[in-house]
């Protein structure tokens, strides 16, 4: 079987001065020759100090930073397993993924250390731009000796641990075949390759800010420019910036939503920005109408932790292909099937299947969860609906588990939220089903106004009454200072369900 090739090992050799990475914190500027030696120290430092090998997890915990990237690296040269860790989770719940990964040690944030305060693993401080702190001094204290392991492509490099959103978080086995499938679509539908650069804010413990257009950049010899965390104020001038040459960013909906509603958006250009890719989240077609008037089309794509790289919408057929999540990739097989995996007819709603090289051989130490992702005929379950078109295009309609039945008929609330985004007082919308005498369930609405504006629960209502069935608008609506998201943008439907259906919540105005 074929070995994996140690991307910086080679830059560092062949281009040594070409910029590699960009810590805007710390206001780091890192060429491909310094990014291996400091990747390569490190490696040296976990083999000799803490004796990690081949097959070992090396847990991460941190804000965005470009020693995100310089870890796993790290690991990748030892044929370990790197491990990026959640940084808003509760001690407990950070100590029972430590428990679950048996990482041989942790890196982490000074400040994140009371996370680890149930946990027994080693850990070693890091304080970005400190040098006296621990992360530093290992890598200052080691030579960089350690030469990229021996590994084939069916080998463990990762451990993407899922939010928690829908229970226990589970471990998503990565392989270097996955990321091999993610850089090859990068460069074939994403157009990564030499000299391109990518604006990361997204969270790196997550697949979309690690995986997206970031770690391909590496592969091709771009570069990597990291936020610390999302300020949409500095996004939007970093993105503006011609002196920045960035060419890719990628994002969800909220921020695009929050860069767009920013009194610079009115005047904004994006003169080598080639590549906005959107995802994680449907998409309400009003804002991409509103980046669309500004010259920027937002690439629609599908993936998900366990199978990243589904479908994506190429900047060329963004504006033809609106509002779906365009085309499966090359090198990946989607159905639209039922629970037994058989493919429906085609425009029929029902669950998005996939399969092929990028998708995960399943879940670390969790036998029963890795057989309930698949279908007996061995196609993944995404959990989400959708439907394809003839020529292939994708449309992802909602979270099947999002969905909700009123008076026998399906309810996909992305559909509604579409509707009531296209306000110009409506931020940040969340339809969610709840308990009803007569149609067994109905339709809440949660609004949250644009700073400075508000919302009247009946122009919502005439709104949905205007554009949808009769079935499908809500018979409540709720005005709310904000809603609950992920730390990628998503929001958390399971909370507000929490709030409003299984708990009871605040009653909310009865206003239809």
């Amino acid at each position: 079987m074929e070995s994996v090739f140690d991307w910086l090992a080679y830059y560092a050799q062949f281009d040594p001065d070409r910029l590699a990475a960009v810590d805007l914190a710390t206001r780091r500027w890192l060429t491909y020759r310094e990014f291996n030696e400091r990747a390569t120290r490190l490696a040296t430092a976990l083999r000799e100090r803490f004796g990690v090998e081949h097959g070992d997890r090396v847990g991460f915990l941190a804000h965005n930073s470009t020693d995100h990237f310089e870890t796993m690296f790290a690991c990748w040269k030892l044929g370990a397993v790197f491990v990026p860790i959640n940084w808003r989770l509760s001690p407990h719940e950070t100590s029972a993924i430590v428990e679950h990964c048996e990482p041989r040690v942790v890196l982490h944030d000074a400040e994140l250390e009371p996370q680890l305060s149930q946990s027994l693993a080693p850990t070693v401080m890091r304080r970005p731009g400190d040098a006296a702190c621990g992360y530093e001094q290992l890598i200052g204290a080691h030579q960089p000796h350690v030469l990229m392991e021996d590994v084939v492509f069916d080998t463990i490099n990762m451990l993407l641990y899922t939010s928690g959103t829908t229970g226990r978080p589970k471990g998503v086995i990565y392989t270097h075949r996955m990321t091999l499938n993610i850089v090859l679509h990068a460069a074939l539908h994403a157009r990564v390759r030499a000299g391109t650069r990518t604006l990361t804010y997204s969270p790196l413990f997550h697949a979309a800010g690690l995986n997206a257009v970031a770690m391909p950049q590496f592969h091709y010899g771009g570069a990597v420019v990291v936020m610390k965390t999302f300020d949409p104020r500095e996004c939007l001038r970093l993105l503006m910036d011609p002196g920045m040459q960035i060419t890719h960013t990628v994002g969800v909906p909220t921020t695009y939503a929050l860069m767009s509603q920013l009194p610079e958006f009115a005047n904004a250009t994006f003169p080598t920005l080639e590549v906005a890719g959107v995802g994680a989240a449907p998409v309400p077609l009003h804002l991409l109408e509103v980046w669309a008037e500004h010259g920027q089309v937002l690439s629609q794509s599908f993936g998900m932790t366990e199978a990243f790289s589904v479908s994506f919408t190429p900047p060329e057929k963004a504006r033809e292909q609106i509002g779906s999540a365009g085309h499966p990739l090359m090198h990946v097989k989607v159905q639209i099937g039922d629970e037994q995996g058989s493919e429906l007819p085609c425009g029929t709603v029902g669950e998005i299947q996939v399969r092929g090289p990028g998708v995960t051989p399943g879940y670390w130490h969790d036998p029963e969860a890795t057989a309930a992702a698949f279908t007996k005929n061995a196609w993944f379950r995404t959990g989400d609906a959708g439907r394809m078109t003839e020529q292939g295009t994708i449309f992802v309609v909602d979270r099947i588990k999002d969905m909700y039945i009123s008076g026998g008929e399906n309810v996909y609330p992305a559909e509604i939220e579409d509707v009531i985004a296209s306000l110009d007082e409506v931020a940040h919308c969340a339809v969610i089903g709840v308990p009803d005498v007569r149609w067994g369930e109905a339709g809440l609405a949660l609004v949250v106004p644009r700073a400075g504006r508000t919302i009247e629960p009946e122009r919502v209502l005439d709104l949905c009454r205007e554009r949808l069935a009769r079935y499908k608008v809500p018979r409540q609506v709720r005005v709310v200072e904000a809603l609950p998201v992920s730390p990628q943008g998503k929001v958390l439907k399971k909370e507000l369900r929490r709030n409003y259906v299984e708990a009871g919540g605040n009653p909310p105005s009865q206003v239809a």
